[in-house]
């Protein structure tokens, strides 16, 4: 398995070198990331400053704990999460180190993601150092893509401080006497053009994570073990399409290794096996079935005098394929109908024990089918029959209430395991493995730097104009802005109720909860598969569009407002939803990464 799989290898359907993919696919989103976050953390302590020296010491205090909520939030998942944990029973000293690294980690959680992003450059760029195939290069790279609990943190940062930050501050800077202190503006447009490049960058990241987990992508925060176990169990039970075409472009003469080579099973009981030095070969070339060349092996020593055959006898028979395979059978001849009786061979075995083999006395007809005629074909049981299609109409009515029922009852298809244990017993060495059915199932490679480039710059687009549109609409109309949120929130919990209803696990709830919220603002397909991903993008962005525009129409035809910064959000927030829709139409229709199909084995 190479260790770039996963990775973008064409940028615009051109081809890179690895070293390329590494600069595009991880240190240039990596650095970006790390600059977008120094920026997001000191503009939003300036801000936590400048609210304290302005005696609004609310909203600071609202700003702090915007900051903290991530790490607050990652610290309590990590610890709720078994798997996170060592593998000790009880506690001792290493659940105690566990503890108190993560507590440190939730105290200065700005140094640990530092750390994290630095971490990451730094093998990053040793890897450009490093020659392809190398172990050096391997290593490198496996550093870059190992999971961390910070990743977490990364992807709730999006959406429990950049969201409700950006939110806060500004309808601040929208109520009436705010632009007394120029520092204090600064620093808050400076923080909320950088979370909308947080969200921005978050939602690009994770907007189709399981049609991308579906061919082999792991949750960036999964332990160790999680990810070798996931990635163990992908490698078993999927396989490409290029592997089934080369299977498939396997010599037939060659034989399915999975069937058993009967006689090679006949060599192994009677000592002589086809590599032996006696063995006999026979070749089957175009000559065999060509009548004036097999005219021509009738008889081998027509030309020969009577000495002449004494000498050359061994060497014609040793290159007469005829010959050596009709010695060959006769010497054998008792013993092969013995083999075949004892294999259950219904066809060879009616031949009579006592019949000479003067059926094949003419070396000549040995193409032709042979004078004993084949035993008569067995009649049509029709209660045979029926019961055949009854268990046909039995298994298909019990696939379709394991593939629509969530939860079984338990036990409720025991007599399946008892009966393929009864077949499994009653099975011997030499049983057929025949074809089974592949189910195929279809996932989406990761975008290049280009796909996500421009998916980055629609979502910007797309929730600057959402954000706009809801905190102006909430300096004029709060009663309706709420009306408004919790409608959208419980239609959203709706639509993923009805969505997971079959095919996935109702018992998430509490993150379902969570995933309602992130739908106010942008849509996600993660922890769900979307089965209609067309209608699900299309209806949301229908749906946002329209309150969007109804909300803007509300405020700037009914709301109140004498200064010209409501005109420019007015016309911003038109164009910007202009411009993420031509964004994502150009993405979806020219820069979307290919469909990857796997087959389920």
């Amino acid at each position: 398995m190479d260790v770039l799989d996963g990775v973008p290898r064409c940028v615009l359907g051109y081809q890179v070198k690895t070293r390329t993919q590494i600069v595009l696919s991880f240190l240039i989103p990596v650095v970006f990331e790390l600059l977008v976050y120094c920026v997001l953390m000191t503009a939003d302590v300036i801000v936590v400053v400048e609210h304290f020296r302005n005696g609004n010491p609310s909203w600071a205090w609202f700003t702090l704990a915007f900051m903290w909520l991530p790490a607050v939030s990652c610290f309590a998942s990590v610890l709720s999460s078994p798997s996170q944990w060592p593998e000790t029973v009880g506690c001792d000293e290493r659940t105690a180190r566990f503890v108190a690294k993560h507590l440190l980690v939730l105290t200065l959680f700005p140094v640990a993601a530092f750390y994290r992003f630095n971490r990451r450059i730094f093998w990053s760029i040793e890897a450009l150092f490093q020659e392809k195939g190398s172990y050096g290069r391997v290593q490198a790279v496996g550093k870059i893509r190992e999971t961390s609990p910070y990743e977490l943190y990364h992807f709730l940062q999006a959406f429990l401080h950049a969201a409700p930050q950006m939110s806060l501050q500004l309808y601040i800077l929208l109520r009436d006497n705010t632009f007394r202190n120029y520092d204090t503006v600064t620093a808050q447009i400076v923080s909320v053009v950088f979370s909308f490049l947080t969200m921005a960058s978050i939602i690009t990241s994770y907007q189709r994570f399981e049609s991308q987990k579906i061919v082999g992508k792991c949750y960036p925060w999964s332990s160790d073990q999680q990810v070798a176990a996931r990635k163990r169990e992908f490698l078993r039970s999927t396989s490409t399409a290029e592997s089934l075409l080369a299977s498939a472009k396997r010599n037939p003469l060659e034989g399915d290794p999975m069937v058993p080579n009967i006689m090679r099973n006949f060599y192994s009981k009677y000592g002589e096996g086809p590599s032996s030095p006696g063995s006999k070969i026979i070749n089957v070339n175009p000559s065999n079935f060509d009548r004036q060349s097999s005219k021509q092996l009738t008889d081998p020593y027509a030309n020969y005098t009577d000495d002449d055959k004494l000498e050359v006898a061994d060497t014609v028979d040793s290159q007469s394929p005829t010959v050596s395979f009709k010695r060959d059978l006769v010497e054998h001849i008792d013993e092969i109908r013995q083999y075949v009786r004892q294999t259950d061979d219904l066809k060879l075995s009616t031949i009579p024990a006592d019949s000479s083999d003067e059926e094949y006395e003419n070396p000549v007809e040995l193409d032709k089918p042979p004078r004993t005629p084949a035993p008569p074909t067995p009649a049509a049981n029709v209660l045979k029959r029926a019961s055949v299609l009854r268990d046909i109409f039995v298994f298909d009515v019990e696939c379709f209430i394991k593939s629509h029922v969530p939860r079984l009852p338990e036990g409720m298809f025991e007599h399946e395991r008892k009966q393929d244990n009864e077949n499994v017993d009653q099975t011997d060495g030499d049983a057929l493995s025949l074809p089974s059915r592949r189910q195929m199932i279809t996932g989406l490679e990761e975008d290049d730097l280009v796909g996500k480039a421009v998916s980055f710059t629609g979502w910007v687009m797309f929730l600057l104009m959402r954000m706009i549109a809801l905190s102006v609409f909430y300096v004029f109309f709060p009663l309706y802005f709420w009306m408004l949120c919790v409608n959208h929130y419980f239609l959203m919990i709706a639509c993923i109720i009805y969505e997971v209803r079959f095919h996935e696990k109702l018992e998430r709830y509490y993150f379902y909860l969570f995933l309602a919220y992130i739908y106010l603002f942008s849509l996600l397909e993660f922890k769900i598969k979307f089965i209609h991903v067309r209608t699900w993008y299309v209806g949301y962005v229908t749906l946002v569009f329209i309150e969007n525009i109804a909300m803007s129409v509300l405020w700037y035809n009914l709301g109140s407002f004498d200064s010209w910064w409501f005109d420019f959000l007015h016309y911003l927030t038109v164009a910007s939803g202009v411009l993420s829709l031509l964004c994502l139409l150009f993405y979806y229709a020219f820069l979307r990464p290919k469909d990857k199909v796997l087959f389920v084995n």
